[in-house]
Formats: C-alpha cells, structure tokens, sequence
C-alpha cells in the first residue's frame, strides 16, 4: 500500500518525507474506525460558523502554511499546545462527513510515534487551551505560522 501512495507524490516531496522521518498513508481502507470528522457550529471570532470538529466535539485546526512537504509543528513544546488528531494506525478508517473539505489521510510521524489526520495533506490538530466546545486557538501565530480553525463546506440551496 505504502508503495502505491509514495508512487503517486512527486519524488521531491517523498525524499522531503523520508528524510523528515515520516511515513505517509492513506485512510481510504481500514478494518477499524478509530476517529471520525464531522461538522459543527462553534462561535469564532465572535460569529457562529459551520467547522469541523473530532468526533468527541473538539475543534480542528491546521497551521497556516504547513503541509506533508513542509511541517512545521515538531517540537515537543508544539505537539502538546497543539495535540494531532490521530487514529491508531496508518491504516485506520477515518470517517469523514460530507461536509468536512477535503480526502483524508494519515500521516506517521516516526518520531513522536503516531499517525495524524490530514486533509488534502494538511496536517489536523486541536488546541490544548479549548474547552466545551471552545475555538480559542483561532488566529494564535506560533510555531512559524498562523493557526486556524478548519471551515466547513456550506451546501447552498438555490430557489427555482
């Protein structure tokens, strides 16, 4: 499986990878569900908004400029302000809702030993500070970016 991921990504990304001690895989097959993306409405900013959140109710979020090619969040310090949404293993279902953007897929991080959530590459966090259904990460610049919440996709109806 792993094989026919790597074939799919440009050879610069994958040495990036290899050479960053990551492993990346897909989440489209699995035997066991062990997280799950839905949609929920949260205020942020001071407005209600569609975003996606865990499956236990936590907000999601994603460092502004990080990616598969190009992670940011590393340091011990990072990874518990800003805690990777994870399965338990490369090859674990990620339930995903119609709403929540983008195809999911896991990532290994070799050294801090856990596979994190992706969406379209993008690595998925939530915020230590967050409680109840908070999204107080939202625009905190730290650990070299920017960190925002993950929007949901809003179906609009149309009158005929």
């Amino acid at each position: 499986m792993l094989g026919a991921v790597s074939a799919r990504l440009p050879r610069d990304v994958v040495a990036c990878a290899l050479v960053a001690g990551l492993v990346f895989a897909s989440a489209a097959t699995a035997a066991s569900i062990s997280t799950s993306l839905t949609v929920a409405k949260r205020t942020v900013s001071g407005k209600s908004t569609s975003i996606v959140v865990t499956g236990a109710g936590k907000t999601v979020y994603e460092l502004g400029g990080e990616s598969l090619a190009k992670l940011k969040c590393q340091s011990a310090a990072c990874l518990k302000t800003w805690v990777p949404v994870t399965v338990s293993s490369a090859t674990a279902k990620v339930t995903v809702s119609k709403s929540v953007p983008g195809t999911a897929s896991v990532l290994h991080r070799i050294k801090a030993k856990l596979y994190q959530v992706m969406l379209d590459r993008h690595p998925l966090y939530t915020y230590a500070g967050d409680s109840n259904g908070s999204a107080k990460g939202q625009g905190i610049n730290s650990y070299g970016g920017s960190w925002h919440v993950v929007a949901a996709v809003i179906a609009t109806t149309t009158g005929s």
